[in-house]
């Protein structure tokens, strides 16, 4: 939408839309925002109670408050009189301040009251209380509603209070009645939770008395910092970093907004800016806030929790932050991380500070009203701690956001000249028809009983569309009379979409627009492909990635024009398609503003979804434990909120549960991890007791030792295997945890890092060193005394495929289409051309000799590599093969193997699999060609091994097998190399080898190795000699928002000296584990001689040899002996699969001369015989004088003495042409 800015209004919009869709870092914002539906029919009866804080009867169930006797001496906080199972959560002691007795106490008693927990219901845990002697009263622990009271927007808050609020489950919430208690904890001790965030705003209404003061007289900063912009002033001017604070600490009770989790008036956050106006920063910043946050700790500030409602994907190096969160949390400071929003497991992503693994890291996922997990949230079962409420959260911002779906009838009639809910089920205002809608597609409307609102029952408009393909729009909209007005209006709007099949990067986009209405009521300006650029800042949630049905709404708020005249309006609904889709578009609570009202009667309150939302709760939770125990121990804060968890069974997170404070004071038992210690795995948690049972993949295991914290299993089998654990304690708690009980060294070894120059594609080995060729054919070389890759070069477009001119392909047209391999003194690869009509392959080859690029043949017309795709590119005994594959139309796994000869320059049909595979990797071993990986078209089985050689002609299917660790995948991959008798894999998790394990063809079994990798995916590398060499690979995506659809682009390759620092994000680094070589050997057996070409070699490649003689020796033909068999000739060539030893023999070279000694007269000649005693061909001399000025010799042998050496000596030489450089030598003395 196009509109005229006005007063800095439009641009704050901007920022905040812009930055939520161009997936900024802020973790929250990968899920779009969400908002509340409008009251029901008792709307202003239930507003009416809910600010004079009326509520319902009720009481905490499970719990109990009870008072009774203790002894003069004050006893404090005992169990008894209380019978086994009753608990004491909290304890008051009245005994010094107790002056007036009760009738029924005695004159040697004090009083105390306690708060009590029990497995029983609330009813018999009183009538039970009732019948000590020592109970004075006992009573249900009533609820009070103090804590919504005067909140306006509190029972928009389902996260701290569910009560059904947008279709959601009845008590599915953090517990919030538990947290908020005035009358305990550690009063008077600050408590400080430091948001690191875009800032806070210091003026909200919500927060700003529950603000951390600074005291320092060296720290800057009245609240906090601004290291984004170096002052000391954190205001927020993004959005993000307020609404979790708000979410934290949004101050109750003040008739204002919302309610955070803490709310004691000792719990304060401290601003702590590292991220910009467009939600935007850089870890430097963030260090600078830890160690702000250490300073502070120093002076004594009690720090409790860190929350980080952001992250960064695929960092490795993760040491710097793991040390500063350590730093802090031995201080006492808990580090709360979002897991992040892309419905990941984060199970090996090297994450920060997510996945940074430290016992003072909450990793958070998200949940919703339903206690699911959220659609966008991360998770793991071993990697992210535990989930919290992260669906339509009511928080704080920054700015006013028009947000009617929160107001009252009386502040909706006065801000908005159009609003519209479908609670009574109406949907015929929504019009399709003049909509100017583009696509064949169908559109329909109708009522829907999927809801957004905080009534337990409501309805929505459901908007299909079917049968829409790429491009298509398609706009629905809600005809309004508008007033003219000189200021902007606003419009706002809940969203909720789907589409019928998953899509990694979205299936279209969903634009709210405000239209002008011609005479006859149609859309005046209908939408169109060139305005979506505009539309997508102001105001669009990308379609998210759906199998079903998406659990988020999205709050679309933003301003629209102004009028000069009233006039005939709509709120328009459009659906950009960008893939083949079925969609679903839920829309309720569509409003515009009156013409006038300024944004500051609107309130600065938005809901939000995401992870983000999620880690403050937890936050908050922690500081809660922190001021209620005054702890200031780290470890025990976050023990302790661990097992403040609500079991959710099935839920894909460490604990299995959803925050929850109801669980304060009857912590659940808590599996934390699991690791292998002297070959037994060891269970690490928290309240196992002292004994119970333990049971692994539903079998009973022995424990060898138990403890609170440890147990030590005694099946030493369960190693490197994938367990399903399931503990039940002697208390009666059970905890569940999924867990990978890999065996092994932590991790390879460094060998360097450098600039990055990885983009996908492949690394092969001559045997000697690694060469990387990435997805757009530049060919690079390892160079590692330099620790840098050199690029050797770059495939020209037009020689890699026929019939296409210099210039005709751009960069991003031409692709690695294969793994490269290299074969011969040259790598091979596929490489694919997209012409936009057409696509074609070519089999291209890099040569070491002649250092150029060339295109071998046509891949596509030999092979049927056109219906092809995930075949398997090799080197066997130097010749090419291309094998296996999946049917792009069928999608039948095929069988076929087809073999080009380099010598014949022509490919040949070679004997097919015995089933169809693709997506495998083929490697050399010894003279056996492996097929391994990839898939058989079967899910959650990986493929056995097809083993081929030359001697048999056919492909042999062996019996050993790997189990996945993960076996809802279809395609297994990892990095493959050869290695001694087989082949070694890095990358694959399995159940039995772990992911560092190797294969051996003889023996037909695979073994594990003492390693484990951290990484699991996106790694190239290869095994050279005695080394498994690999690198994480980093790819970087681009949104082409103008023509609506996904492409990649990578790091460009340059020659060396255009290459700067500010061409790389990042760097690459190689890491290294130890395997035995793979490589065959040519060894030489011999005397007085070498052999050239001894070394190792990759199996299959092409080696000559031959002999080189020592000084005065001679090769004797016919000698030479390769693997036991006699070599015809002077040099050797064969195909090397094994080890092989080269001999000759060599003689040595005699030369002898007639004379011994000689004396000639000036003028004289004589002639001197050479007899030569050799093994060669050649048993003549070649004769040289020392001094021709004085003697002369001719080729014959004659000597001449020259006048002008009289006197003197000459030495004359006779050399054995053989080439065993022998001679002879004699004096000659001239006269």
């Amino acid at each position: 939408m196009r509109y005229k800015q006005g007063k800095g209004e439009s641009m704050r919009y901007f920022k905040r839309w812009a930055a939520w869709l161009m997936s900024a870092v802020l973790l929250g914002t990968s899920a779009p925002a969400a908002v509340s539906a409008a009251s029901g029919k008792d709307q202003v009866t239930e507003m009416k109670k809910l600010l004079s804080g009326r509520q319902e009867a009720g009481y905490e169930e499970g719990e109990a408050l009870v008072m009774y006797r203790t002894t003069a001496s004050g006893q404090k906080g005992r169990s008894a009189p209380f019978s086994s199972g009753i608990k004491v959560k909290q304890a008051w002691n009245f005994s010094a301040d107790t002056k007036k007795k009760t009738r029924s106490a005695s004159q040697n008693s004090a009083v105390s009251i306690a708060r009590v927990t029990s497995q029983k219901s609330t009813e018999d845990l009183v009538r039970q209380l009732k019948k000590d002697p020592q109970v004075i009263a006992a009573q249900p622990n009533y609820k009070i509603r103090i804590l919504g009271g005067s909140d306006p927007y509190f029972d928009f808050q389902w996260a701290n209070k569910n009560s059904g609020q947008n279709g959601g489950s009845t008590g599915k919430d953090v517990g919030y009645d538990q947290f908020y208690d005035k009358t305990s904890g550690s009063k008077g001790k600050e408590t400080v939770v430091a948001v690191v965030d875009t800032g806070i705003d210091l003026e909200h209404e919500d927060l700003r008395d529950r603000l951390w003061t600074n005291r320092s007289d060296v720290l800057y900063g009245r609240h906090g910092y601004d290291f984004v912009n170096h002052d000391a002033d954190p205001s927020d001017d993004y959005g993000h970093g307020t609404h979790c604070a708000g979410i934290i600490a949004a101050q109750a009770g003040n008739g204002r907004g919302v309610a955070g989790i803490s709310q004691s008036s000792d719990v304060k956050l401290m601003a702590l800016k590292v991220l910009d106006e467009d939600g935007d920063g850089e870890l430097s910043d963030v260090i600078d806030a830890y160690y702000y946050i250490y300073k502070q700790q120093m002076e004594g500030v009690n720090v409790a929790a860190i929350n980080n409602s952001w992250g960064i994907d695929e960092a490795d190096e993760q040491e710097l932050m793991k040390y500063l969160i350590e730093l802090v949390g031995k201080k006492g400071a808990v580090t709360v991380c979002a897991a992040g929003n892309d419905s990941e497991d984060n199970e090996g992503n090297a994450s920060i500070p997510a996945g940074i693994d430290s016992d003072y890291v909450i990793s958070v996922a998200a949940s919703n009203e339903k206690d699911g997990l959220a659609s966008y949230s991360n998770y793991g079962k071993e990697s992210v701690h535990m989930a919290a409420p992260g669906n339509q959260i009511l928080s704080t911002v920054n700015e006013d956001c028009f947000n009617p779906s929160i107001y009252s009838d009386g502040e909706r009639n006065s801000n908005c000249q159009f609003y519209k809910n479908y609670n009574d089920g109406d949907v015929s205002e929504i019009k399709t028809e003049g909509s100017g809608s583009i696509g064949k597609g169908t559109v329909a409307v109708s009522e829907d009983s999927d809801y957004f609102g905080k009534e337990s029952a409501g309805k929505s408009a459901k908007i299909s569309v079917k049968n829409a393909e790429p491009g298509d729009i398609y706009t629905v909209y809600l005809p309004y009379d508008s007033a003219k007005g000189s200021t902007d209006s606003y419009l706002s709007t809940m969203l909720k979409a789907s589409s019928s099949l998953a899509v990694e990067d979205g299936a279209g986009l969903v634009i709210a627009k405000d239209y002008k209405l011609d005479e006859e009521g149609q859309i005046e300006d209908p939408l169109t492909s060139e305005d979506v650029t505009i539309n997508m800042i102001t105001g669009t949630i990308p379609m998210m990635a759906a199998n079903g049905e998406s659990d988020v709404w999205g709050h679309l708020s933003y301003p629209t024009r102004s009028t000069t005249k009233n006039e005939k309006r709509a709120v328009g609904i459009s659906l950009v398609v960008l893939e083949k889709q079925n969609f679903t578009i839920r829309l309720d609570d569509t409003a515009v503003s009156k013409a006038g009202v300024l944004s500051r009667d609107f309130g600065k309150y938005d809901f939000s979804s995401g992870t983000s939302m999620a880690a403050p709760l937890v936050s908050g939770a922690v500081a809660n434990t922190s001021w209620y125990y005054g702890k200031k121990d780290a470890l025990s804060n976050r023990e302790t909120v661990l097992g403040m968890t609500r079991t959710v069974k099935d839920l894909p997170v460490i604990t299995r549960g959803v925050l929850d404070g109801r669980k304060l004071s009857d912590q659940n038992a808590i599996l934390t991890g699991a690791a292998v210690s002297g070959g037994r795995v060891v269970l690490s948690g928290k309240g196992f007791g002292t004994g119970g049972t333990v049971k692994v993949n539903g079998k009973a295991e022995k424990a060898v030792s138990w403890s609170d914290t440890k147990i030590v299993l005694e099946n030493r089998q369960l190693v490197n295997r994938v367990g399903e654990v399931e503990i039940l304690t002697g208390s009666g708690k059970s905890v569940t945890g999924s867990f990978y009980f890999i065996k092994g060294k932590n991790g390879p070894k460094k060998v360097f890092s450098a600039e990055d120059i990885t983009d996908g594609g492949g690394a092969v080995s001559d045997g000697r060193k690694m060469y990387y060729l990435d997805k757009e054919l530049n060919l690079y070389v390892m160079d590692e005394e330099e620790q840098e890759f050199s690029r050797i070069s770059s495939m020209a477009r037009e020689k890699a495929f026929a019939g296409i001119k210099k210039g005709e392909l751009d960069r991003s047209d031409l692709s690695l289409d294969s793994a490269p391999v290299y074969c011969d003194r040259a790598v091979y690869a596929i490489a694919e051309a997209d012409l936009g009509y057409e696509t074609k392959r070519s089999l291209v080859s890099y040569s070491f000799q002649t250092k150029s690029w060339s295109r071998v043949d046509s891949y596509v017309t030999k092979t049927g590599g056109a219906k092809l795709e995930g075949s398997a590119l090799t080197a066997y005994n130097g010749k090419i093969y291309v094998i296996g594959g999946r049917n792009k139309k069928t999608g039948a796994m095929e069988k076929s193997v087809f073999c080009y000869d380099k010598e014949k320059k022509q490919w040949s049909k070679a004997p097919g699999l015995p089933e169809g595979r693709c997506q495998s990797v083929a490697v050399q071993s010894g003279n056996q060609l492996i097929l391994t990986l990839g898939s058989s078209g079967k899910k959650g089985e990986i493929p056995k091994n097809l083993v081929y050689s030359d001697k048999s002609r056919k492909w042999v299917k062996k019996s050993a097998s790997l189990i996945p660790k993960n076996k809802g995948e279809e395609i297994y991959t990892a990095i493959v190399g050869v290695c001694r008798d087989g082949l070694a894999y890095v990358g694959l998790n399995t159940d039995g080898c772990g992911n560092v394990f190797r294969y051996s063809v003889s023996k037909d079994r695979f073994e594990a190795m003492d390693y484990q990798a951290a990484f699991e995916e996106d790694l190239i590398g290869t095994t050279v000699g005695s080394r498994f060499l690999f690198m994480p690979v980093t790819e970087q995506e681009d949104f082409d928002y103008k023509n609506l659809n996904r492409k990649k682009t990578s790091v460009q390759a340059k020659a060396q000296s255009d290459v700067d620092d500010e061409d790389y994000d990042d760097s690459c680094t190689v890491y290294s584990y130890p395997v035995t070589s793979g490589l065959v050997t040519v060894k030489a057996k011999t005397k007085h001689g070498t052999i050239s070409g001894k070394g190792g070699y990759l199996p299959g490649q092409k080696v000559t040899v031959k002999p080189k003689a020592a000084k005065y020796y001679c090769y004797k033909p016919s000698t030479m002996k390769a693997a036991g068999k006699k070599v015809k000739g002077s040099s050797y060539s064969f195909r090397i699969t094994g080890n092989v030893t080269v001999s000759a023999v060599f003689k040595k070279t005699v030369v002898k001369l007639n004379k011994k000694k000689l004396t000639l007269k000036a003028g004289d000649k004589y002639r001197l015989n050479a007899k030569v005693k050799t093994v060669g061909k050649k048993k003549s001399v070649t004769w040289k004088t020392s001094k021709s000025k004085y003697a002369t010799v001719s080729k014959k042998g004659v000597v001449k003495a020259k006048k002008a050496g009289r006197g003197k000596t000459v030495t004359i030489y006779a050399k054995a042409k053989d080439g065993s450089r022998s001679y002879a030598k004699i004096k000659v003395k001239i006269r």
